[in-house]
């Protein structure tokens, strides 16, 4: 059984290792070869693995069959959707989740129901369970690729999402064609009125119904740096407590009905009910069907008189989990909740704690305080290459607040919510139990906020130290350092070994970098050399985030650079310098530079030079600056090494073809092998003249799809390519990296060299 488990969970996961999805002959070839092994050596272990393989690979192909239905142009189409996303009625939100019913076009058909993520901006208020018909711009789901940051095209796999809709205005309106709303929301609407004046209500429903949508961007940041995040994903341990109180309450109710057989597993029916009901209430979130899977398995164990091992009942759990959705191991969710548990079982197999029972109540106590920080060690190391995959750094704060919150928060809070939601047909003791949870959770905020500033980014370059960490921490119980010490300096050895070679053998290495960042619509590069940065242009800024934050700050992170040398904003525009205040808050920069009159920035006018880390940055245009600057007035630069050695770069920003022509006249004329290419590609800029005198060999343009402007102008693609000019695009490639040496430079592109996968949309190396 545990063989079957393992060849199966394998076989799901495998789907992560396709660049691209293999042909169903492949498979049943797969499954043929497994049978045949069956029929000779009785052994399930192969066909059970190919049978996983050929499940996950058919969902994939239903999910891209889906997808390719969608025109890969914005659409304007009519759809009838319901609604799958719970509303809090004070909380205002333009996102949610749709199932489409009905799709009013001949040009869009689908074979399973797409889901899709609709914007609708000034919605009026909607309710889970709604069906309405929408007059929207269709969409695929196209999201930005960096080495570090969020991925919108995994975040979409991992639930299911299929695209992405618009609500639009004209003659057709949005109309609402069932006003049934579902149960969950009915009860959301019920308990809302009743936290009305509670001063944590984001957290109280968070830890209700899952919805975190009222937590504000402190607040997630405090729970970041506290490692308490998990805490308000409505948890495995949350489960087991409404198991466990629905367990005591069949052991009352059972007390009070005649003892007969009859009555004999009504707690753990009870403890089951609970445990699904919360799991309901919390929209089958992945701890919460973790959790409740392992409830099913050991309550049906314990019926029929089996008994399994922990780790069993964690394998069975995870592949039935597989199973239900193959797409839900590309979630963080899914890694960092079954990661959690098999260090807490790997704990109880390898605890050697002495017969609790015997020992003086203060020694018990002290044996289970050893224990609980034990446990908070092991999940802060094993879990440690997890968090950095996945968040790119670690809470130092996490086994303190843990040790301190978890057990509060577990015995204290969750019971109150639990009861709150379940008395909320008598709203005066509801409001009540709302009370107490709301005062209960003050101490754990506290310790929340205490904990600011306790997360650590970690570069990718520690990854092979976090490896060993891991490995030496599984390992160290089991091959004691007094019997195995030349096992450990053997590894020593060979670490500091690929050490030395990776830090002394860089005949290979680049002499600077220069990155194009995927930022959409907008503009951001950085220049690197000797883990020291430049940086050209921040590119957009929206609301409360900006793409400093969301791009740079992670990718900065990732390489290892905790400081910015310089700072070079082209123009004024939100897409070019809408991140600049963040960035100059996080980061302080010690120069930067301008071609408009910023308090705190130098000039940035033609004939303008500097000298950083051994090149040359020599300012092209404008010949003066400005109040605002505007894209005829972008600070033009052209980078090469000290002594004209070495490739050349010319940073445009968003000058226009007057601009181009008038600099030509007047700057001293220097080519370049790599242009940036003006203006995102548009027909105002990239003039022949231009290209005759700069005679580049690559033209990069950052640009998103399905921007308003119909960016890149086709006649300008064709412009650079008719020249033999290589033409690379961010909305095709993701993050383009040109690494710069002494006689050439190498071009990478990050969808095609590092982030291949099966769900990224093929049909971009197409356009």
């Amino acid at each position: 059984m545990v063989q079957i488990f393992i060849a199966s969970i394998s076989g799901y996961l495998s789907l992560h290792f396709f660049n691209a999805l293999p042909p169903y002959w492949f498979l049943l070839l797969i499954i043929v070869i497994g049978a045949i092994l069956f029929m000779m050596y009785r052994s399930l272990i192969f066909i059970c693995f190919s049978l996983a393989i050929f499940w996950v690979v058919f969902d994939a192909n239903q999910y891209i069959n889906n997808i390719d239905n969608i025109p890969i142009n914005s659409t304007n189409v009519t759809i009838d959707v319901s609604i799958s996303t719970l509303f809090n009625e004070n909380i205002p939100s333009e996102y949610f989740e749709v199932k489409v019913l009905n799709l009013h076009s001949a040009n869009v058909d689908f074979v399973s129901p797409l889901q899709l993520m609709v914007f609708w901006k000034d919605a009026p208020r909607l309710k889970q369970g709604q069906i309405w018909r929408l007059p929207v711009r269709l969409s695929r789901i196209v999201g930005r690729v960096n080495q570090a940051g969020f991925d919108r095209e995994q975040y979409a796999l991992s639930r299911s999402i299929h695209g992405r809709a618009v609500v639009t205005g004209g003659k057709l309106l949005p109309t609402r064609l069932s006003s049934s709303i579902s149960l969950r929301q009915q009860w959301l609407d019920s308990v809302t009125p009743l936290l009305k004046n509670t001063r944590h209500q984001s957290y109280l429903t968070a830890l209700t119904f899952g919805l975190r949508e009222g937590l504000e961007a402190q607040d997630w940041i405090n729970l970041r740096d506290s490692g308490l995040a998990h805490l308000l994903a409505i948890s495995g341990l949350h489960i087991g407590l409404a198991m466990l109180i629905g367990w005591w309450f069949g052991y009352l109710l059972r007390l009070c009905l005649p003892q007969t057989g009859y009555w004999l597993w009504l707690p753990l029916l009870c403890g089951l009910l609970f445990a699904f009901g919360y799991a309901w209430l919390a929209g089958f979130s992945l701890p919460t069907i973790r959790a409740l899977l392992m409830c099913l398995i050991v309550g049906v164990l314990r019926i029929t008189a089996i008994n399994w091992r922990p780790w069993q009942i964690l394998l069975a759990t995870l592949s039935l989990c597989l199973l239900w959705d193959p797409f839900v191991s590309y979630s963080a969710g899914f890694w960092l909740s079954f990661g959690a548990v098999i260090i807490f079982l790997m704990m109880v197999i390898i605890g050697n704690s002495p017969a609790l029972a015997d020992l003086p109540w203060q020694l018990r106590w002290y044996q289970h305080l050893k224990q609980l920080c034990k446990v908070q060690g092991y999940l802060l190391l094993l879990m440690l290459p997890m968090q950095w995959w996945w968040f790119g750094g670690v809470s130092l704060a996490a086994p303190l607040t843990n040790l301190m919150a978890v057990p509060w928060l577990s015995v204290i809070t969750v019971p109150l919510v639990l009861i709150g939601v379940i008395t909320v047909w008598w709203p005066g003791l509801s409001a009540l139990f709302w009370g107490l949870a709301d005062v209960s959770l003050m101490p754990v905020l506290h310790i929340a906020a205490w904990s600011n500033g306790a997360w650590m980014m970690l570069p990718a370059s520690i990854t092979p130290l976090l490896v060993i960490i891991t490995v030496i921490t599984v390992v160290w119980p089991l091959l004691p350092l007094v019997y195995f010490r030349w096992l450990y300096m053997s590894i020593i050895f060979i670490v500091l070994s690929w050490w030395w070679k990776q830090h002394h053998n860089n005949h290979s290495s680049p002499m600077w970098t220069i990155t194009v960042l995927d930022v959409g619509h907008g503009l951001a590069i950085l220049i690197e050399k000797q883990q020291r940065v430049f940086i050209y242009d921040t590119g957009n800024a929206w609301d409360e985030k900006s793409i400093a934050q969301s791009v740079i700050e992670p990718i900065l992170a990732y390489k290892g650079i905790s400081a910015v040398d310089g700072l070079v904003l082209s123009h004024s525009d939100n897409d070019h310098a809408g991140g600049s205040d963040y960035l100059i808050q996080r980061y302080q920069p010690l120069k930067k530079y301008s071609s408009d009159q910023r308090d705190g920035f130098s000039t940035c006018v033609m004939g303008q030079k500097w000298q950083w880390q051994g090149l040359e940055f020599t300012v092209k245009w404008p010949p003066t600056t400005t109040i605002r600057a505007t894209n005829s007035d972008s600070c033009v630069i052209h980078v090469q090494a000290l002594g004209g050695k070495g490739p050349r770069v010319l940073l445009t920003g968003d000058i226009d073809a007057k601009s181009e022509l008038v600099m030509l006249t007047q700057a001293q004329t220097e080519q370049a092998d790599i242009i940036v290419v003006p203006h995102h590609g548009s027909s105002t800029s990239s003039t022949q003249t231009l290209l005759d005198t700069i005679q580049p060999s690559v033209a990069i343009v950052s640009i998103g799809y399905f921007n308003p402007w119909g960016l890149p102008s086709a006649a300008v693609k064709r412009r650079y390519q008719a020249n033999n000019i290589d033409w690379i695009s961010t909305q095709d490639s993701g993050q383009v990296t040109i690494n710069i040496h002494q006689n050439n430079y190498q071009i990478k592109q990050q969808r095609y060299h590092y982030s291949q996968a099966w769900y990224r949309p093929q049909w971009l190396a197409l356009k």
